[in-house]
């Protein structure tokens, strides 16, 4: 099934959306058609790149842990293909690289960087890294989060793009979770009834005005919860850039990969 995948401003101008369905627009367009345009522009993807920078800071009672990823991306959707670079740096846990490919054929592949070559991976390891990237396979999904919440959306413009941003400080707790799952977290349902108090949670795309590609996502979150009996603030925050759009051809999986990997065990 195909899926979608999911610079400084200049002579900025504010528009608040007061009210569900408001009718505001800019260069002659309302918010919600670009919207539409948006979600089904991106919809229609074959291919494209992905940069992500997350930071994640988590903070108990007693120790402060800070970890910092790059992600770098290139897909297809048709057939579904990855080739993917990630790089960590988790403190004192220590740093590292991962190197990634999959493909509906070949599966999963990945290089860890304790590892001494290529492994394969089980069908179910790659069905949870597909998950847990799935705001990067499905940037469609986040405006239609924004669709959903109209009238706590906000919008500016500048002479290339229009800027989109929705924030949670009118959002009840429950529309929040459901919001979170449109990022791609599945089955939020259970932090509902939860000790957890979410102080904010903010969301921004940068949408082309030519092409209406999404170009740029940031999403910050910053939430208390109890985790072992401890009282943990976990702030974290996520910026996507997105280019080369069906740019890519279908990535093969080098030989040497498929060789290196048949010598290992498969988990």
């Amino acid at each position: 099934m195909k899926k979608s995948i999911l610079t400084s401003l200049s002579a900025v101008t504010l528009l608040s959306l007061a009210a569900c369905g408001d009718t505001a627009s800019v260069d002659g367009i309302s918010v919600e058609e670009i919207l539409k345009e948006s979600i089904s522009t991106m919809e229609e993807l074959d291919s494209y790149a992905l940069a992500m920078d997350m930071a994640q800071t988590i903070e108990g009672e007693l120790e402060l842990m800070s970890f910092d990823y790059t992600y770098d991306i290139s897909l297809t959707l048709e057939p579904t293909t990855m080739e993917m670079i990630i790089r960590a740096d988790m403190g004192e846990l220590g740093n590292g690289e991962y190197l990634v490919y999959l493909t509906e054929d070949d599966g999963f592949y990945i290089k860890e960087p304790t590892a001494t070559g290529w492994m394969k991976r089980s069908d179910d390891f790659s069905d949870g890294l597909m998950t847990m990237t799935e705001i990067q396979r499905s940037p469609a999904n986040l405006l239609k989060s924004f669709k959903d919440n109209m009238q706590h959306l906000s919008i500016e413009t500048n002479d290339s793009s229009y800027i989109i941003s929705l924030d949670s400080d009118d959002l009840d707790k429950a529309d929040i979770l459901d919001h979170l799952e449109d990022l791609g977290f599945d089955d939020m349902a259970p932090f509902n009834g939860a000790d957890m108090n979410i102080e904010n949670i903010s969301h921004k795309v940068t949408i082309d005005k030519e092409t209406f590609y999404q170009t740029d996502i940031d999403i910050e979150m910053t939430f208390n919860m109890m985790i072992m009996e401890e009282n943990t603030s976990i702030d974290q925050q996520l910026h996507l850039m997105l280019s080369d759009f069906n740019n890519i051809e279908p990535i093969q999986i080098p030989k040497d990969v498929l060789e290196e990997a048949a010598n290992e065990l498969d988990f």
